[in-house]
């Protein structure tokens, strides 16, 4: 039997026959996957977490230096000061 002719097959089957089926198949594909490796949605969730450290990373990469001050960064009193400052001329 040819691949074309067991989909075919497959899809002729009533559909609590091709859940079942298809239960099956899932149970077959987890065993021969092996119980030291994971399942192979172990794998897709490792690549999303790789996928996405490695967007994290590189918006650290473009982001590096952007709050860069031109010396040392202000004291609490001059962050106080400033916001101050900036709070009487905004409502003055």
């Amino acid at each position: 039997m040819t691949r074309e002719e067991l989909v075919e097959e497959i899809r002729r089957l009533p559909l609590e026959q091709r859940v079942e089926l298809l239960e099956v198949i899932s149970r077959s594909v987890r065993e021969d996957w092996g119980a030291g490796e994971g399942t192979p949605a172990d794998a897709a969730d490792e690549a999303d977490e790789a996928d996405e450290h490695a967007d994290r990373l590189s918006a650290v990469r473009r982001l590096r230096g952007a709050l860069k001050f031109d010396g040392p960064p202000p004291s609490d009193e001059e962050v106080k000061e400033i916001i101050t400052d900036y709070l009487s001329e905004k409502y003055s």
